[in-house]
């Protein structure tokens, strides 16, 4: 089965997961067949997540768990590119709030994490998902950040799916430290910031005209792939639905019922 001219056109496909290609633990309808047949055809399939609880090693088990064909170097998700960021930006000693993934990626990163107990003060504090989140975190994050710590956010997203209803995100947490501080974060390094595309573009030697990046929201991916000069599309498959005014706002280049309607 082949694409639709008008993709076919495309070299590279970027995908949000949750709620693009699985929400929970069960693959969406048609996503394992749509990335089946992306590869047979010769295209490069690349998997993008605002979700930081996981590394990129912790993301390839998973999206391979699901059955969707995967390595590591085409898993892009925000704790890696939060690590990247801030290494580039000479930040040594972090604050974490976040889970297992994260903290895998500030250590591959060459970062030395800073605990609760800590005297010293970090250069940065990152903050992401965390469903171990204590007061005695926020705490920490938030003099550290009184101090002078760059404020870095893995993503701003208020919830995320999950198979019975979405449930508070990394940006719930976020904006409790932004409330205390009184002021917003310095760098957010998911989408809709462009940082994850343009890594993923970088490393794989890759134009705008060439990626097509197809997501679920219209305020992450589509926002995110237009502030990085890429085309979008936009599946009804996760939080927004045909009837969402966002519309008005923000325009995806292609609107799709399912990810098999990319095929002839």
């Amino acid at each position: 089965m082949r694409l639709k001219p008008k993709f076919d056109k495309f070299n590279a496909f970027i995908f949000d997961c949750d709620g693009t290609l699985w929400i929970g633990k069960k693959p969406i309808p048609g996503a394992l067949e749509a990335i089946s047949r992306l590869r047979e055809l010769g295209k490069i399939v690349l998997y993008a997540t605002n979700n930081s609880t996981l590394s990129r090693k912790g993301y390839l088990a998973k999206v391979r768990r699901l059955g969707f064909a995967a390595e590591i170097q085409e898993i892009y998700c925000s704790s890696y590119v939060a690590a990247r960021l801030m290494a580039n930006l000479g930040v040594r000693d972090v604050f974490p709030v976040g889970e297992k993934g994260l903290i895998e990626e500030l250590m591959q990163a060459g970062l030395r994490l800073m605990g609760l107990e800590s005297d010293e003060t970090a250069d940065g504090v990152v903050v992401g998902l965390d469903r171990h989140l204590t007061y005695r975190k926020l705490q920490c994050a938030f003099r550290h950040v009184l101090k002078g710590a760059l404020f870095v956010a893995t993503n701003r997203d208020a919830t995320l799916p999950a198979e019975d209803g979405p449930v508070p995100g990394a940006g719930a947490i976020v904006a409790a430290l932004e409330t205390a501080l009184g002021r917003g974060v310095d760098i957010i390094a998911g989408k809709p910031s462009p940082y994850l595309f343009i890594e993923a573009m970088k490393e794989w030697g890759l134009n705008d005209s060439e990626v097509l990046v197809i997501g679920d929201r219209l305020d992450t991916d589509i926002e995110g792939a237009k502030r990085a000069h890429l085309a979008s599309a936009l599946v009804f498959t996760g939080v927004t639905r045909p009837t969402d005014t966002s519309f008005s706002r923000v325009k995806p280049d292609y609107v799709l019922y399912t990810l098999l309607e990319m095929f002839e």
